[in-house]
């Protein structure tokens, strides 16, 4: 009896700790398990038992299922038989039928259920401890018309579903969206690309290709006719910017149905939007107190100076008295708002007792005064909790503000880092692990790697320019006040301030306070070798990039520096950028004054082109530089300055800058410990793009002295590479440049520290390439379509109209997002919409590549539905007026687009957009003719004075094809009076003489009578043209065609000669 009891009790003490850590999982919660199945039926006890076998084997906390063919019958016998939470959207016992199961370990606090579409679309809103969660199980149908309506309320369901709180969609689909998730053909593509659209509009991702890149793996099977039918039908679907807290997502075959199970696992924290340090709050400037005080409190702490050993310490201790100052009036200002009330509150119940009792007019009188004055405190405090609320008055609805392009519905915890993959590769979710991750990674990354190699370094310093004694005379001179005040005004305000917490704005309401002190300050720094020790530590705050969110490497870090040290750099940068054209290639176009990314992109464009017409090979290698910025070595940039011949004082300035830096990462609100930084140019400061041109540029031009490139006739020079910043395209057709690039990429390694990524870099080859193509180094692959570069596709036709693939849907998404507040907004922040959020998203693309003539009308057609909430009150060309004109400045850069007026599929991209602009413009006669040189060559189609596609378009290519192409072609043949229409149409192969008659008429009716005399007197024989006669004066005037205005008629403004 002792033996059972003791293991009764040592049972008993196993199951209680069993049932303990249940608990602990249940309320502790740090991972979810959700899974999807198509079950193809469960109207059998068995089906429906092995249903919760798998639920209970797998360890699911929540199961999404499809085609349970549930009704109202049995629905009874599912909650009978499952011991958890269920929810059920029913069709038919055949057909259809959606349930989401909780397991009994996983049980909401509340729930709120919504059957979107009978059978097929069902959303649960859960809330479960501090985690408001949606699950939508969706089961499309397999006819494509219903299916093309259900994926347009899916998309609509998605719409309203809050982006902060975490949405898991998952089931069948019955369509895939990549040719990798089928082992045929998609059946029906318009399917697919309305769910692509329904992922562009809603910013989602596919989890299971995010989490297995371009792995092939199926979740049904069907065999028919001895073929074998493969696809992935069955996937989850979350926002973008919640992928990170997915640690996995597989698939597992059942044996009870034709579909498998996906399973994801799921990481929750509660990770809350919070500042990591002190900002000042901008709205004190607007308090004339505030800046009394402020003004007051900085003469007073300026006589404290020689209390400090340096001014670098006075300046620094005067930050924090700041700091400390703003947090006391914002305390005290609050404390007495919160009295005031009190005590008018107490006032005013007692004048109201009094009124009541007495009915005296004073007491009423102070009754509603003091109401008055309770009343405005309140409309105070209102205003700011609207502020907090994103509301505004409608003045400031109309101003490109920062709170303006605020208002948009974005995500808020697309910055915050769930879960990262350690050195050895194990997945950390656990907070702290993932800041000591995080912050080991960038402190390894700034640390110092750089080996010195004489030898190595002076075969790259050879050879390149030097800076002028005038140019280093004026680099360092003295910092002044005026170019502090100068860069100061250039800074845009809203900027998110460094550790200090000062913004930009601060500093431009009490320049005429601090300015002196700030350049006393600086100017003793640039002597001493030493900055404040804010100004020498920056935040370092992470943005995603494309990739795996949870590789560390996948995140850009940006640096938060104070807005004194920017202001020093801004005026070294200022001075730099003068004299970079100097020392920099042309062929790096990067920080250079004058010089653009669209003359990098241009060039490799017109590659494409020149090899096609010439018949050249020519290979294009896009190098990908890891890190590219971050891996600079400082020593080795000093060394490059060196070399460059900049002075030792300027150079000493630069010096100052990176001088003892350190960072601090920020991750998910918190800061790290700082860390020394000794290599990397900081992004954020105006200094850094042209320091990195500078440390590339040796790079460059020891390539450019040591491969042969490609040639090209009536080019001088030959063709080996074109830049912009870390974007470096090589350009060659041998075998010994692919060696020699090689080569110099280790050497230049060797000295900078920098890294080539070879996986992510590209090689394209143009031309045929008959005599064997170049061997290039592991991890690249010449490819013949086409490469991306600098934000564009280039290549054949396919793939550069690429560019354009999900524009429409991705515009449609972001003016979704604007639904919520549109009919709040004025027609003017209408405009400031589509101006600074759609057309300019569109310019960089549109500046190199046409777009397609659906798309184009697509867009127009959504920016003025948009405008005008799709009740179009006026004709929209009135709205691209000025204000003063009665219009809005509405961009009217995509509604001047006309591609298909022209002809010019079969030229060049040059001459594409040569003809596009000349479209814009008419030309005209200033003077009467008197040439029968250039009468005769007059053209007649498309010519200023004649034209056969004004007469008779349809006539045009039959001119063309007859090569009747100038007036004196024409009256060899018609004479000229032209009255010959029958010869005219035999030679155009015309049947009708009557049609070509007109056309023959109108142009005959076009001369004047001088011109008339000069073709008789030409066609007999009495005068011959003289070819020395000068060209005829022309003037362009812009085609304004439908746009009409007070201004625009004027003469002055429209007519310029040439």
């Amino acid at each position: 009896m002792a033996v059972n009891r003791i293991l009764f009790l040592a049972l008993y003490g196993c199951f209680f700790l069993y049932g303990v850590s249940l608990c602990f999982h249940t309320f502790q919660m740090d991972d979810i398990r959700i899974a999807s199945l198509n079950v193809n039926g469960a109207r059998e006890c068995v089906k429906r038992t092995l249903i919760h076998n798998t639920m209970n084997q797998k360890q699911l906390d929540v199961l999404l299922l499809q085609e349970t063919h549930s009704d109202t019958a049995n629905v009874d016998e599912w909650m009978k038989e499952f011991k958890g939470l269920s929810f059920f959207s029913h069709k038919s016992s055949l057909s259809g039928g959606v349930a989401i199961l909780f397991s009994k370990s996983f049980t909401p606090c509340s729930t709120e259920m919504e059957e979107v579409v009978k059978g097929r679309l069902l959303k649960i809103r859960a809330k479960v401890e501090n985690h408001i969660f949606i699950f939508i199980c969706a089961y499309a149908p397999t006819l494509p018309t219903e299916r093309m309506s259900f994926l347009y309320t899916l998309c609509e369901t998605l719409y309203k579903c809050n982006g902060e709180e975490q949405v898991f969609l998952g089931g069948d689909f019955n369509c895939a969206e990549s040719n990798l998730d089928r082992n045929h053909v998609e059946p029906h593509l318009l399917s697919r690309k309305r769910l692509s659209q329904m992922i562009e509009t809603n910013d989602l991702c596919d989890v299971w290709r995010s989490l297995n890149g371009n792995l092939k793996q199926y979740t049904w099977a069907h065999a028919r006719d001895n073929r074998l039918s493969l696809a992935r039908l069955d996937r989850f679907y979350c926002f973008k910017h919640h992928l990170s807290t997915f640690k996995n997502c597989f698939i597992i075959p059942v044996g009870f149905s034709d579909h498998s199970l996906v399973i994801c696992t799921v990481t929750l924290h509660s990770v809350k939007p919070k500042s990591a340090y002190w900002h000042f709050n901008n709205n004190l400037l607007s308090d004339a107190n505030f800046r009394e005080t402020f003004s007051c409190f900085w003469k007073n702490f300026r006589k404290e100076k020689d209390d400090f050993q340096c001014l670098q310490k006075w300046w620094e201790h005067g930050k924090i008295q700041t700091k400390l100052l703003c947090q006391q009036y914002t305390h005290n200002v609050t404390k007495d708002i919160i009295k005031s009330i009190k005590e008018l509150e107490e006032e005013i119940l007692k004048f109201q007792e009094k009124a009541q009792l007495s009915g005296n007019q004073t007491h009423i009188e102070s009754l509603f005064l003091k109401r008055s004055a309770l009343s405005d405190i309140q409309r105070i405090k209102a205003q700011g909790a609207l502020m907090r609320s994103r509301f505004k008055d409608i003045d400031q609805m109309d101003v490109p503000s920062k709170f303006f392009f605020s208002l948009e519905k974005k995500n808020g915890q697309k910055r915050f880092i769930h879960s990262l993959f350690s050195e050895t590769g194990s997945l950390e979710s656990d907070l702290i692990e993932i800041r000591k991750r995080a912050n080991s990674f960038y402190e390894k990354l700034y640390s110092c790697e750089h080996r010195e190699d004489r030898v190595v370094e002076q075969c790259f310093y050879e050879e390149l320019p030097k800076v002028s004694e005038d140019s280093n005379a004026k680099l360092k001179s003295a910092i002044s006040l005026e170019e502090l005040h100068e860069a100061l005004q250039s800074m845009e305000n809203g900027k998110a301030p460094g550790i200090d917490g000062i913004p930009v704005e601060f500093y431009k309401t009490f320049w005429p306070v601090i300015g002196e002190d700030l350049l006393s300050v600086l100017s003793d720094s640039l002597v001493g070798g030493l900055l404040p020790l804010s100004c020498r530590r920056a935040v370092l705050t992470l943005l995603p990039k494309k990739g795996d969110v949870r590789d560390i490497k996948n995140w850009r870090p940006v640096s938060l520096l104070c807005y004194d040290y920017k202001l020093l750099s801004k005026v070294l940068a200022t001075r730099l950028g003068k004299v970079l054209e100097e020392v920099i290639h042309s062929g790096q176009s990067y920080c250079v004054p004058g010089r653009s990314i669209f003359d990098n992109i241009y060039f490799i464009r017109d590659l494409f082109d020149v090899s096609k017409i010439l018949g050249i090979d020519i290979g294009l290698i896009s190098l990908d530089q890891e890190k590219a910025f971050d891996r600079v070595e400082h020593d080795y940039l000093w060394k490059t300055l060196q070399a460059f011949g900049f002075s030792s004082d300027f150079m000493g300035y630069i010096k100052v800058l990176y001088n003892d830096i350190e960072s601090l990462l920020k991750v998910n609100g918190g800061l790290c410990a700082p860390f020394k930084v000794c290599r990397g140019v900081r992004q954020g400061c105006s200094l850094s793009g042209i320091l990195y041109t500078l440390a590339i540029e040796p790079l460059l031009n020891k390539l450019r002295r040591v491969l042969e490139g490609v040639s090209v006739q009536a080019c001088n020079s030959t063709l080996c590479l074109s830049a912009y910043a870390d974007d470096v395209v090589i350009i060659l057709n041998k075998q010994s440049d692919v060696d020699l690039l090689l080569k110099t990429l280790r050497e230049f390694e060797t000295m900078s520290s920098a890294r080539i990524n070879w996986g992510k870099s590209e090689a394209v080859l143009i031309g045929k390439w008959e005599r064997g193509v170049p061997i290039l180094p592991s991890g690249l692959s010449w490819r013949k379509d086409g490469l991306r570069y600098l934000g564009v596709f280039l290549g054949d036709e396919t793939t550069v109209q690429k560019i354009w693939e999900g524009t429409v849907e991705k515009i449609k998404g972001r003016l979704s997002k604007w639904e919520w507040i549109v009919k709040s907004i004025s027609y003017r922040g209408r405009t400031l919409i589509i101006n600074n959020l759609v057309a300019s998203s569109l310019w960089h693309r549109l500046a190199c590549i046409d777009p397609p003539v659906w798309m184009i009308v697509k867009i127009q057609s959504l920016l003025v539905d948009f405008f005008w909430e799709k009740m179009h009150w006026i004709p929209h060309n009135v709205l691209y007026l000025p204000k003063e004109e009665g219009g809005l400045c509405l961009d009217k850069s995509l509604f001047l687009l006309n591609p298909g007026k022209v002809n010019t599929s079969r030229l060049p991209q040059f001459y594409k957009n040569l003809f596009k602009v000349w479209d814009h413009f008419q030309i005209k006669r200033t003077d009467s003719p008197s040439s029968l040189f250039w009468l005769l060559n007059e053209p007649l189609i498309y010519g200023s004075r004649l034209d056969i596609l004004g007469a008779c378009g349809t006539m045009s290519a039959d001119f063309i094809k007859s090569k009747i192409t100038t007036l004196g072609c024409l009256i060899k043949v018609s004479g000229p009076s032209f009255e010959k229409a029958e010869e005219v149409a035999v030679l155009l192969g015309v049947k009708s003489i009557r049609v070509v008659a007109q056309v023959l008429k109108k142009l005959y009716s076009a001369f004047t009578m001088e011109e008339t005399k000069m073709l008789q007197d030409y066609c007999e024989g009495e005068v011959i043209p003289n070819e020395r006669d000068p060209f005829p004066n022309l003037s362009l005037s812009p085609n304004l065609g439908e746009y009409v205005g007070i201004f625009l008629k004027s003469e002055k403004l429209t007519d310029f000669f040439v």
